[in-house]
């Protein structure tokens, strides 16, 4: 009996650490995104170390080298941001480590969407990857 409440509550207090864990990212995730479009509004130069902070040089590298082929910055997928974006800015897991960055133009506008892989790595968040999605019309 004892045996079977011990591996009861070893999952209980595993599934409590893990859904911790998960919140945080999706809160560190939220920070990172609405301090980038801060930025992109009055200090543009911040977010270079703002990415070095959260991500590789291998996937910085990679989003630069995406802006410069689509001519739109790939961490916010557009050409710049607006005040209404920051405010309609929310962040939605999809599953271990991937969340769905969200935000409006406008009221009326359709949401712009960012997957967005995430981890705590050696008690550091990193954002492992940041990817457009384009749903059909």
């Amino acid at each position: 009996m004892i045996n079977r409440f011990s591996k009861v509550l070893l999952v209980a207090v595993f599934s409590l650490f893990t859904l911790c864990g998960y919140g945080q990212c999706e809160a560190e995730i939220k920070d990172f995104y609405l301090a980038y479009m801060q930025n992109e509004e009055s200090n543009e130069s911040a977010n270079v170390e703002l990415l070095r902070a959260t991500m590789s040089p291998e996937l910085i590298a990679r989003l630069k080298e995406y802006s410069q082929q689509y001519d739109v910055d790939a961490v916010v997928n557009a050409q710049d941001v607006c005040e209404y974006g920051i405010k309609s800015l929310t962040v939605v897991p999809q599953g271990e480590d991937v969340y769905m960055v969200k935000y409006k133009w406008n009221p009326e506008s359709e949401y712009t969407c960012i997957k967005v892989i995430a981890s705590d790595v050696d008690g550091k968040f990193t954002i492992m990857d940041i990817s457009p999605v384009v749903y059909p019309k």
